[in-house]
């Protein structure tokens, strides 16, 4: 098969093998559970790993309190554009396509849903947010816990929501990983929702 990103349309010979609609209310819930679990899971790690646990009780006090929420809402905001962003610099290097940013009731997205990408740059852009953030957050957070327990926790905090974020990206790529092994497997991507399509060969394999 001739190296390519993407078609434009889906070749003969394939079928529809998976669809996922994060905007649909059961979906979107049992997405969201999950986003929920594994933010709990990040924050206990997170506090877990404070090397003076009695410093929290002075932070309750501390003059500076509505400073650190206040940076760290703007960085919330500013992770949640910068993540879809993230997405979309993937998308845009390997396709050179339109791509289609918005906002759902639970989530933000970036899409191309002009075109279906081939596995390699579905996976490449699943990813590239869950990485680059995981490695930004995990260094600042580990140089902070040696400088100041407060700006710890906002980076701590901050790496929790993101990891709690990245739920539908890691479910999409586990998919791939484990089902959807398949080089020419194609997805369509038009952000709330995914399709995933296969040579018909393949499912009899």
């Amino acid at each position: 098969m001739e190296h390519k990103e993407y078609e434009l349309q889906v070749p003969g010979g394939y079928v529809l093998a998976y669809h996922i609609n994060a905007s649909d209310k059961k979906t979107g819930v049992l997405m969201t559970i999950g986003a929920f679990v594994i933010m709990i899971a990040a924050v206990v790690l997170v506090f877990a790993g404070i090397p003076k646990p009695w410093s929290i009780r002075i932070l309750a006090s501390d003059s500076k309190y509505f400073l650190y929420l206040g940076v760290w809402l703007v960085l919330e905001i500013a992770y949640m554009i910068l993540h879809e962003l993230t997405h979309g610099a993937v998308y845009k290097a390997l396709t050179h396509r339109k791509l289609r940013f918005g906002i759902t009731w639970n989530a933000a997205f970036c899409g191309v849903p002009d075109i279906y990408t081939y596995r390699r740059v579905a996976i490449l852009s699943l990813i590239a947010p869950l990485t680059v953030f995981t490695i930004i957050f995990v260094a600042l957070a580990l140089y902070l816990r040696t400088v100041s327990t407060a700006w710890y926790l906002v980076v701590g905090i901050l790496f929790a929501t993101h990891i709690s974020g990245c739920v539908g990206d890691m479910f999409m790529t586990f998919k791939f990983l484990t089902k959807y092994k398949d080089p020419r497997t194609l997805m369509r991507d038009t952000g709330p929702e995914q399709w995933i399509y296969v040579p018909e060969e393949s499912l009899q394999e």
